[in-house]
């Protein structure tokens, strides 16, 4: 069955209006056939109950860009480049299938584990701070900052943190391996950097960087 590019989009927004995503942004790619890439770039997702950081939906279309030249669509499952193909017949069909990705968070242990981190920031790390006894520091805002479309591998997670003393964090997180994360601090002229073995340490880590490193 032939599926239009525009009815796709419009399912799109339809299924993710402006109160469940923060930005929508789409690119078309060559690609080494005469189709098209469709990217589609989605940021801080909140569909019913379920929070996801971030997302692209991949399509092929035709050079005109006027329709689909698969009945399939990839996303990305999680970070570094592990992306997920679903098959579908229709608009309807596609419709049902992108809603069950997102209402029962089929995603990826990292991607869950930001998604979870970015409900409420500020309050888990000021938490971990009060059960390790710091009581100088408080988090009083974290900004989650937009990402753009971009490759896959160099797909980062940005972060502004502020402090209770005025001052700025600039953090920076990113999959350097298959079991390698490494965390960017900036702060005034300062750098800093830390590698775990996994995200789920990713408050502790944050925590004991800016309780070690940063000077209140």
């Amino acid at each position: 069955m032939e599926i239009l590019v525009k009815d796709i989009v419009n399912k799109i927004k339809e299924t993710f209006n402006d109160t469940k995503v923060l930005s929508v942004d789409t690119v078309y790619e060559k690609t080494n056939t005469q189709d098209l890439r469709l990217v589609i770039s989605m940021n801080k997702i909140l569909y019913d109950d379920v929070n996801i950081i971030y997302t692209k939906i991949i399509f092929n279309t035709d050079y005109e860009k006027i329709k689909l030249t698969k009945n399939h669509f990839a996303y990305l499952f999680d970070i570094n480049c592990e992306y997920v193909r679903i098959d579908f017949v229709d608009i309807d069909d596609f419709s049902n299938k992108i809603s069950n990705i997102f209402k029962n968070n089929k995603f990826g242990e990292n991607i869950k584990i930001l998604s979870e981190f970015i409900k409420s920031p500020s309050t888990l790390i000021n938490t971990w701070f009060e059960e390790n006894k710091i009581s100088d520091i408080s988090i009083i805002n974290v900004k989650v900052e937009k990402i753009e479309i971009s490759p896959c591998k160099f797909l980062n997670f940005e972060f502004s943190i502020d402090l209770n003393n005025n001052q700025n964090v600039k953090m920076v997180i990113s999959k350097e391996s298959d079991s390698e994360y490494l965390f960017s601090f900036e702060f005034l002229n300062d750098k800093y950097e830390e590698k775990t073995s996994s995200l789920k340490s990713l408050v502790e880590t944050i925590g004991n960087t800016i309780k070690n490193k940063i000077q209140m």
